[in-house]
């Protein structure tokens, strides 16, 4: 009833919070979609939006998979099925209905997709981050799911809709790339089984390592020396920290910033760092800092100050600093998050 009323125009208030169930029902009864993520996608955010895309495809829905990027990926994800659908913001429906925006923390970060998001008859808003700030006119937003991708997987069995390879592989590139290759906290039971189910589909485990894990350039390769050979360790703050400035890049010979998106974990292996960060200079000037923890400290607080967000394990955010006060302002973050833990 409520889903109808909605369909005929009614307006509903945002912030209504959903189960599966009311947005399963609502894929069987709608033809028309459209999807978009995140800008700088990460493996979930394309993982995801492209295997939803493929399997409202495959149910023979008209989808529109939207990209802020004008469907660019990241190197690392250009292997992905299901990218020649992707389009960019200006070729977007202008009066949509359903509009889904997965794993998207908050309506800001879709970017330029923001504009078409704010004008659908119904924003759904499909994700698994515990400071989703539920801006859609239903939130399906479960914490308990490793990777947006996993719910993904959920609500295909919930249809009864059978997966493809094509499909799978999306799916595992999301919960693979999200769970730090099964070693965050995030990582559970149901991960493994539903990690076990893609490869019942004929996912290869070894491709998609390969392609998202060792796949970088030569230059980028010789980046990644840079960026070790100035890292800084802090034993009293428990960080250990590093920056790619927009100078690396011609450098090194023609690295791209979107291949150093693992760098973090590599520091990420300090003994005895507790976290994590990795700072870049993108090409506007904005600072792009990509935060880890081992576990004692949750960076997706540390993200949260700055209007970015993540999970305990792993977050990020831009900074409105130059690199030297970011670097300074995250340091006393740190500290005061330290001091605050001690106290409790």
């Amino acid at each position: 009833m409520l889903w109808r009323r909605i369909m005929r125009g009614v307006d509903l208030p945002v912030g209504r919070h959903g189960d599966l169930s009311s947005l399963v029902d609502l894929i069987r009864r709608e033809e028309e979609f459209i999807l978009a993520t995140h800008v700088n996608p990460d493996g979930d955010a394309i993982g995801s939006l492209l295997g939803l895309g493929l399997l409202f495809r495959k149910m023979g829905k008209r989808v529109f998979v939207g990209h802020p990027a004008n469907g660019e990926l990241p190197p690392q994800y250009s292997f992905l099925p299901g990218k020649e659908f992707l389009r960019g913001p200006s070729e977007c429906p202008s009066q949509p209905t359903c509009f889904i925006a997965i794993d998207c923390a908050n309506l800001e970060r879709l970017g330029k997709m923001r504009a078409p998001a704010q004008k659908a008859r119904l924003l759904i808003n499909l994700d698994h981050h515990r400071d989703n700030t539920r801006f859609g006119h239903l939130n399906v937003v479960d914490e308990s799911y490793s990777a947006t991708a996993e719910i993904i997987f959920t609500i295909s069995q919930r249809l009864g809709q059978k997966l493809d390879r094509d499909i799978a592989t999306c799916l595992y590139t999301g919960i693979v790339t999200d769970t730090g290759r099964f070693q965050y906290s995030n990582t559970n039971q149901r991960t493994f089984r539903v990690a076990q189910e893609m490869l019942a589909y004929g996912v290869s485990p070894a491709y998609i390592f390969q392609n998202v894990y060792e796949n970088l350039s030569f230059p980028c390769l010789k980046l990644l020396g840079r960026v070790l050979d100035r890292a800084k360790f802090l034993p009293e703050k428990g960080i250990a920290y590093s920056f790619v400035s927009q100078r690396d890049l011609p450098a090194v010979g023609g690295a791209e910033m979107e291949e150093t998106e693992n760098f973090v974990d590599l520091l990420r292996a300090v003994k005895e760092a507790e976290v994590a960060a990795i700072l870049k200079e993108m090409t506007n000037g904005t600072i792009k800092v990509s935060l880890r923890s081992k576990g004692k400290i949750d960076v997706s607080k540390l993200a949260e100050k700055f209007r970015g967000g993540g999970h305990p394990s792993a977050a990020g955010f831009s900074s409105p600093y130059d690199l030297e006060k970011t670097i300074d302002v995250l340091l006393k973050l740190l500290e005061s998050d330290e001091r605050h833990s001690n106290c409790k």
